[in-house]
């Protein structure tokens, strides 16, 4: 699924910043109104191995304790400030941390201060000081070199998204309503990809935390595994019982790797799921599900990784999203029919009218075909991921609409389903105020 793809680079790329950053840092910026004592030392050396080693949850409770000693020492606040930036959890509590090393700073200042403060406003919806804060980093940016003129390229984006934020803000309807669906589903960890039971009160989502298995993926966290929910009196809660679980998933779906839910077919006898970078199916016979089955290579291939797919009602028009080279940009939706002989036909891109040169991904058909539900990073974003839709018109899917603010947020928004009356449903979002990472909320469009 897209979280695990985007956390391997994001957390490879963390280290590259952090270690220039460091560098930056530790030669030429560090002072102390005072030496430090051997306890404070200690602390920091402790301090700066979690954040380089990713271990943000200790980090920011020591970072929190040697700003509480020397709080006007810009290292300890701006690393401190670093140490909730690239955390799950309460990543805006960065910002006062950002403001109070710009502000302390005795030689030259920083200029990355500038970058993470302007994207930590624009996480907590303060627009106008992000594209400020952007403004300010730009003119420290070498677009003589490639590295240069790429983060030129971030920085623009950065800008307008901002812009676009303020547009949606201006247009923001108040009877939608988009909640999270609370501790007894989402956790500290990342969950996503909400899979509805069509008819049903069940729910599938995809969970980050630990399971069953012990080891990790190289991005330090547990590998990804399918869970089961369902509403009782008004609120959801996971199943525990196996003999439960087992009428909704196959039996073992969960392994050593990535497992996730994508999507039951419209009468709900077929579970496609991801497994080992590709798209399986499961057919629910005789109250038993099957063993899980990989799609065609149409579909699947070794040489690219298969996240999301959608199918029409009749099932015989599959969309998914592929990352192969041939496409228009990272991440493409493409669509494939099946021929006369049930096998699935040779894979279509949508084209440019649905795809950009960022991240498409999440594709929902709406109950008769006629919306196509997406996220995506280019068109009109607010920041990351947003969800936009596109209406069936013509033979063709016209220009994507972004849904706004409240279902978009500064942070990502993605894997939207949608009733067929296109009035309730569900969405995942890293949106700020969640229990960590990015959580499942309910949608309703029509809410007074």
């Amino acid at each position: 699924m897209e979280l695990r793809n985007k956390n391997k680079k994001n957390k490879k790329n963390y280290r590259i910043i952090l270690y220039s950053l460091f560098l930056i840092i530790f030669c030429t910026n560090y002072s102390l109104a005072q030496k430090p004592n051997k306890e404070e030392k200690n602390l920091y050396k402790k301090a700066k191995s979690q954040l380089v080693n990713e271990d943000f949850k200790n980090a920011k409770s020591n970072y929190s304790k040697l700003v509480n000693l020397k709080p006007n020492n810009e290292t300890y606040n701006f690393e401190g400030g670093l140490s909730y930036y690239f955390s799950d959890f309460e990543r805006t509590n960065s910002i006062p941390l950002f403001e109070a090393a710009l502000a302390n700073f005795k030689e030259d200042t920083i200029p990355e201060i500038y970058y993470y403060l302007a994207k930590a406003y624009h996480l907590n919806g303060e627009f106008e000081k992000s594209k400020e804060a952007f403004n300010k980093f730009k003119p420290f940016i070498q677009k003589e070199t490639e590295a240069g003129r790429e983060l030129m390229t971030k920085a623009d984006y950065s800008i307008n998204s901002n812009n676009n934020a303020d547009k949606y803000l201006a247009e923001i309807d108040d009877n939608i309503k988009v909640l999270n669906l609370g501790d007894k589903i989402n956790s500290a960890s990342s969950e996503y990809a909400p899979v509805v039971k069509k008819g049903s009160n069940i729910m599938l989502f995809t969970s980050r935390r630990k399971g069953d298995f012990k080891k990790n993926d190289i991005d330090l966290l547990p590998f990804e595994d399918v869970y089961v929910a369902k509403k009782e009196n008004d609120s959801w809660q996971l199943l525990t019982d196996q003999k439960e679980i087992d009428k909704y998933i196959p039996v073992n779906l969960n392994s050593k790797k990535h497992d996730a839910g994508i999507i039951y077919s419209a009468d709900g006898q077929i579970l496609y799921t991801y497994k080992k970078g590709g798209v399986w199916k499961s057919i629910l016979e005789n109250g038993k599900w099957s063993n899980l089955v990989e799609l065609d290579k149409a579909i699947n291939s070794n040489k690219h990784n298969i996240t999301s797919v959608t199918l029409t009602k009749d099932g015989n028009t599959i969309y998914f999203v592929s990352d192969q080279k041939d496409g228009i940009g990272a991440k493409d939706i493409f669509k494939s029919t099946k021929n006369s002989e049930g096998n699935w036909g040779e894979a279509e891109n949508l084209g440019n009218n649905i795809n950009t040169i960022s991240d498409e991904d999440a594709p929902f058909l709406s109950e008769n075909d006629s919306t196509l539900y997406f996220a995506s990073k280019g068109h009109k974003s607010i920041g990351g991921y947003d969800i936009f839709k596109s209406q069936w018109k013509d033979n063709s899917w016209g220009k994507p609409e972004n849904l706004g603010i409240p279902i978009n947020s500064p942070a990502d928004d993605i894997y939207l389903v949608i009733d067929k009356d296109k009035k309730n449903g569900f969405l995942s979002s890293a949106r700020e105020g969640g229990f960590g990472g990015m959580d499942i909320y309910s949608l309703c469009m029509d809410c007074p």
